[in-house]
């Protein structure tokens, strides 16, 4: 090779590695374009939560009942994540995690306990979109207060209104709660603010427990039991079922403290009147997507819908997320609906591991608003547009501090989970007179969907690679001025 060569070798080597440090560096800074074909300036937001629904159980998935035709259709339309994971198992953290696209150890919000608020300075969402102009507005139900104003985060919205259903001691809510009411409030808020750029949350607990005929039975019609569904039914831990007589049996605690048992056709009831409440859920939200198109806001709106988490019907021995309090990260919890309609995004099914705390930095890349702020989770832009894996895993993690007296469970707890395209672990600690205990979980997700066989002292060589990449997210997580390492921000 000679010197003219080698020269000129030199000098394309030099851009090649200029350009790639240029495009990691603005990449770092938050500065690199987002591609115009994803652009959609000045765009309004409309995020629907739909509380516990549970990704399995919408029709569109493949469930056998047909739960959902009106966001079956909305999502064939739309983006469709296939593989998209809440961080939490119940409402408040999550809630929190979507709009700060922190992780719940980060923003500290895992108890409703006097005092649990969202830091001032903490950056959310509603911070930055009330910064650039947005009308913001939350019409949420909040029957046990997770969307209440104390917590720190409906109160950034410029205008937030609950719906508050009463529960009474057999945990019955009034439908006050429910889409009923949230959805006629929002669309007289949006008549009234068409005319400028808004953000609009509106959220529902139709889907929560307790699961009431909504649309006359629909699903069990043949159902003959005795048990009042007027409440909720809770394990606090995995339970064998009762044999009496060869018939079995599930032991659950209801709302007002009574122990119950449930019988084959008791839980195939229940699940049948969750499901109802499924699709009551859609008539209603179906109404509000239609009314959007009505109002001619498609072009100009961005839509997402997901679920805050899901729920658990006695798979695992358990019933409404029970293990440690408000535990049980099994799929039936974690994995949940997410789907953005994107008025210049053909829609597409997007099988890519993502997490709730993707949402913000994708959405500001949708807006092409740049901030300073550093996320923790990431823009899922690479994955839709050029179907590039932004995530070798996604996690789960949060602690619970009961108040003491509790009735149903007293003790500290702690549940975590790592989750790749293949692989499952969960771990869940109990603290008690000053020692913890833990029980672990370990699942080939791919060929084990339903999370049966439990994996654990036969695949050591998978275990401990899991193990240590979750104790080392957790401890940085936990540690909250602590930056991840390289390999968890990359996975």
């Amino acid at each position: 090779m000679n010197l003219k060569t080698v020269i000129i070798v030199s000098f394309f080597g030099f851009l090649l590695v200029g350009g790639t440090l240029l495009i990691f560096v603005l990449d770092l800074l938050g500065f690199r374009k987002t591609p115009s074909s994803a652009v959609c300036k000045d765009c309004n937001v409309i995020l629907i939560t739909i509380t516990s629904l549970r990704y399995d159980h919408m029709s569109g998935n493949g469930y056998e009942r047909p739960t959902t035709p009106n966001l079956d259709a909305f999502a064939n339309k739309s983006l469709v994540f296939d593989s998209a994971f809440a961080h939490s198992s119940w409402t408040l953290p999550e809630a929190i995690s979507i709009y700060t696209s922190l992780y719940p150890y980060q923003h500290g919000i895992m108890s409703r306990q006097k005092g649990s608020s969202l830091a001032g300075g903490t950056p959310a969402l509603l911070d930055i979109l009330n910064k650039e102009g947005y009308e913001t507005a939350g019409f949420t139900g909040s029957p046990w207060q997770d969307y209440k104003k104390d917590f720190g985060l409906t109160n950034r919205f410029k205008k937030h209104e609950e719906c508050l259903g009463e529960s009474n001691l057999r945990g019955e809510a009034s439908s006050s709660a429910d889409f009923s009411c949230t959805v006629p409030k929002a669309l007289k808020w949006l008549r009234e603010n068409t005319s400028r750029k808004f953000f609009l949350h509106i959220q529902g607990y139709d889907a929560h427990c307790p699961y009431r005929e909504r649309l006359g039975n629909i699903y069990d019609k043949d159902y003959s039991g005795k048990i009042d569904f007027n409440q909720c039914f809770r394990t606090y831990g995995s339970t064998e079922p009762i044999v009496r007589n060869g018939k079995t049996y599930y032991s659950v605690s209801s709302s007002d403290g009574n122990s119950i048992l449930l019988s084959e056709a008791d839980k195939r009831h229940l699940i049948a009147l969750y499901d109802e409440t499924i699709t009551y859920t859609d008539r209603l939200v179906g109404d509000f997507l239609d009314e959007i198109e009505r109002m001619g806001l498609q072009e100009n709106t961005i839509i997402i819908v997901t679920s805050e988490h899901g729920d658990i019907f006695g798979e695992h021995g358990r019933f409404m997320r029970g293990g440690p309090l408000r535990g049980t990260f099994y799929d039936e919890v974690l994995h949940v609906p997410l789907i953005i309609k994107h008025p210049k995004l053909l829609p597409k099914h997007i099988s890519g591991l993502v997490g709730h705390i993707d949402i913000v930095p994708t959405l500001l890349n949708f807006l092409d608003i740049k901030v300073k702020t550093k996320f923790e989770g990431k823009s899922m832009l690479p994955l839709i547009l050029k179907n590039k894996e932004i995530n070798r895993a996604v996690f789960a993690g949060s602690e619970f501090n009961s108040q003491r007296g509790n009735v149903f469970f007293e003790p500290k707890s702690r549940v975590e989970a790592i989750r790749t395209k293949q692989w499952k672990l969960i771990q869940e600690t109990t603290f008690e007179d000053k020692k913890a205990f833990r029980s672990s979980e370990l699942y080939d997700v791919l060929q084990d969907k339903v999370e049966s066989n439990n994996l654990l002292g036969k695949r050591n060589d998978v275990l401990g690679g899991l193990q240590k990449k979750l104790s080392d997210w957790s401890s940085a997580v936990r540690n909250k001025n602590k930056p991840l390492s390289p390999w968890e921000r990359d996975t």
